[in-house]
C-alpha cells in the first residue's frame, strides 16, 4: 500500500491500542544475528521434543482423537508463547516449530477421516484463524502462505496436482487474493477496522507469493534456465496449454489488468499504452498463467505494493520464457511471434519517445549510447554466430559414433513431441553434469562404452566422449512419435577433445529412421 495509506494506518491502530503509541514502520528491537542464534537454539529445543512426544504416541495418532488433542496442545502452547514473548526472543522463537507441529497432526488425521477437498478447507480456516490471533507480523505472512497451500490442494483435490485441477487452484487462490486485496484497498482506514486490514495486508502478502511460485511450477521450465532443470514440470505445461479454457481465463485476467491500470493512472488511456495492454492480453492469450502474473502486478502497482510488483514481475517473465518449450506450436511459429510482438513494444516505445518531445541532453551520451548499442549488437552476433560456427564445424568434421540407447521409465519416454533418451553408462561418479567416458569403437562405428574417464593415457582403439549424464533429448515433428520410437541408437559426432553432438537416431540395424 501507499505510504500515506500505510502512516494512516499506524495511527489508526495506534489510537485503537493494537500497535503501542509511538509505533513506527520497521520498528525493529533485536539485531538479527541474535534473532538467528535465539531460532536456532529454539528449533534445536522443539524439534527433538516433537520426535519424542510422537513416538511416544506411536501408532494412537492414526486412530481416535489422540492426533487432535496433541495437535491441541501444542498450537495452545504456541499462542501462549506468542502473547508472552518479547519480538524477537526464544520463547518466541519456540513458537513456530510448535505450531507446525500442531498443523502436521491436524493434517494427519483430517485427511485420513474427511474428504481431501473438506481437510484441505478446514486446515486453510485453521491458518486463516491462526493469522488473525497472532501479533507478529512475519507468522501472519507464514500462515496467508500455509492457508493459500491449503486451498489449492483443496480445490485441486487431488495430492498429485492433475495439471487441469493445478490450475483451477492456482486461479482460484489468485482471485481469492484480488477480491479480498480490493476490498482492502477500498476501505476506509480506521481505528474500527485497522486490526483486519493489518491482518489482511500480511497474510494476504504470503498468500500471493505462493500463488506466484505455483504460477511459475505450473509453467514448467523457461529459457535458458531451463536446460539444467531436467523435466520437473514440463508435463503439466504442456496439458495446460492444449485446452482452451485457460487461455480464455486468461485473456480476461490480462484486460481486467489493463482496465485496472487505466482507471487508476488517465496516462495508460494513451492510444499507445492501449495498444501496449494489447500486445500484452496477446501474450497472456499464448501463454495461459501470464494473464494471472499481469492481473496481479497491476494490482501491486495501484497499490503501491512495490516488492509484491517485483516478485509478480519475475514471475511473468519466467511464464514468458517458458513460451520456448510450449509444444503446442512450431518453434519457428513461436520465434516469429515474439519479434512481431517484440518489435511492437519497440515501436510504441520510440513513439512515447517522440511524442514526448524528449531530445539529447548532449551529443556525448547520444554517441556513447550508439556506440554500446553497435558493441552489443556486435558482441551478441559473434557470439551467437561462433556456438553456430562451432557446432557446423563439429558436425561436418566429427568423428561419425553410434551409441546405444538404453530404456527410460516409459512414464518419460514421450512428453509432447520430443523423445527423453537415455545413454548405456558405466557406472559413475556423482560428480559433475557432464561424464566424460572412455569408449571403444567396433568396425560400424558402435561405442562400447568402458569407464569413467581419468588422467591415463588413451589407447589406440580408444576413444574420449563426452556426453551429458542424465541423458538428452531427441525433438521431433507432432505426429511422429510411432516412427522415433523404434531409435536403438544415438547418431553422434565427436571431436578431437571428446566434445559430442547428438545429430540422428538410428534403429537397430543402424538404418536411418
Amino acid at each position: 500500500m501507499s505510504q500515506q495509506r500505510l502512516n494512516d494506518l499506524i495511527r489508526a491502530a495506534s489510537a485503537r491500542g493494537i500497535l503501542p503509541h509511538h509505533a513506527q514502520q520497521e520498528d525493529i528491537t533485536r539485531p538479527w544475528p541474535i534473532v538467528l542464534m535465539s531460532a536456532l537454539g529454539a528449533w534445536l529445543v522443539a524439534i527433538p521434543f516433537a520426535v519424542l512426544v510422537i513416538v511416544q504416541a506411536g501408532n494412537a495418532l492414526n486412530h481416535g482423537p489422540m492426533a487432535y488433542f496433541l495437535g491441541a496442545v501444542f498450537l495452545a502452547m504456541a499462542i501462549l508463547a506468542l502473547q508472552i514473548a518479547q519480538p524477537g526472543g526464544f520463547i518466541e522463537q519456540m513458537a513456530l516449530p510448535s505450531m507446525l507441529v500442531a498443523s502436521y497432526l491436524f493434517a494427519l488425521r483430517l485427511y485420513q477421516d474427511l474428504p481431501h477437498a473438506a481437510a484441505g478447507a478446514l486446515l486453510a480456516l485453521l491458518f486463516m484463524g491462526m493469522a488473525w490471533i497472532v501479533r507478529q507480523q512475519w507468522l501472519r505472512v507464514l500462515l496467508g502462505a500455509l492457508a493459500c497451500v491449503a486451498v489449492i490442494a483443496t480445490v485441486s483435490n487431488n495430492s498429485r496436482f492433475d495439471a487441469m485441477q493445478l490450475w483451477g487452484g492456482l486461479q482460484c487462490v489468485v482471485l481469492v487474493w484480488v477480491a479480498a486485496t480490493l476490498a482492502s484497498d477500498r476501505s476506509q482506514v480506521s481505528g474500527a477496522n485497522a486490526s483486519r486490514m493489518i491482518v489482511l495486508e500480511s497474510a494476504a502478502g504470503g498468500w500471493i507469493v505462493v500463488a506466484l511460485l505455483g504460477l511459475a511450477y505450473a509453467s514448467g521450465k523457461t529459457f535458458i534456465v531451463g536446460a539444467g532443470m531436467g523435466s520437473w514440470a514440463g508435463d503439466r505445461h504442456g496439458e495446460i496449454v492444449s485446452h482452451p479454457l485457460p487461455a480464455v481465463v486468461s485473456l480476461a485476467m490480462a484486460v481486467a489488468a489493463g482496465a485496472l491500470l487505466a482507471r487508476r493512472w488517465p496516462v495508460v488511456r494513451a492510444p499507445r499504452m492501449l495498444a501496449a495492454a494489447a500486445l500484452c492480453a496477446m501474450l497472456a492469450w499464448l501463454m495461459p498463467l501470464l494473464g494471472s502474473a499481469l492481473l496481479v502486478i497491476a494490482i501491486c502497482l495501484a497499490g503501491s505494493r512495490w516488492l509484491l510488483a517485483t516478485a509478480a514481475g519475475v514471475t511473468a517473465a519466467w511464464i514468458v520464457g517458458s513460451f520456448y518449450y510450449q509444444l503446442n506450436m512450431p518453434l519457428a511459429t513461436k520465434g516469429l511471434v515474439m519479434v512481431v510482438i517484440g518489435a511492437g513494444f519497440g515501436v510504441l516505445g520510440w513513439m512515447d519517445r517522440r511524442g514526448r518531445g524528449e531530445r539529447p541532453v548532449s551529443v556525448a551520451p547520444a554517441a556513447t549510447l550508439k556506440s554500446g548499442i553497435l558493441v552489443t549488437l556486435l558482441a551478441t552476433l559473434i557470439i551467437g554466430n561462433g556456438a553456430i560456427w562451432q557446432k557446423e564445424n563439429l558436425i561436418s568434421n566429427g568423428r561419425v559414433v553410434f551409441i546405444e540407447l538404453a530404456p527410460v521409465d516409459p512414464r518419460s519416454l514421450m512428453q509432447g513431441d520430443y523423445m527423453a533418451l537415455n545413454f548405456r553408462f558405466p557406472k559413475l561418479s556423482e560428480t559433475g553434469r557432464r561424464a566424460k567416458v572412455i569408449a571403444r569403437l567396433d568396425a560400424n562405428g558402435i561405442a562400447a562404452l568402458q569407464r569413467e574417464a581419468n588422467d591415463q593415457t588413451l589407447a589406440p582403439d580408444e576413444l574420449l566422449i563426452e556426453l551429458p549424464r542424465h541423458g538428452n533429448a531427441w525433438y521431433f515433428k507432432e505426429g511422429e512419435a510411432q516412427r522415433w520410437a523404434k531409435a536403438r541408437y544415438g547418431e553422434f559426432r565427436v571431436d578431437g577433445d571428446g566434445r559430442a553432438l547428438l545429430v540422428n537416431l538410428r534403429g537397430e540395424n543402424l538404418e536411418k529412421m
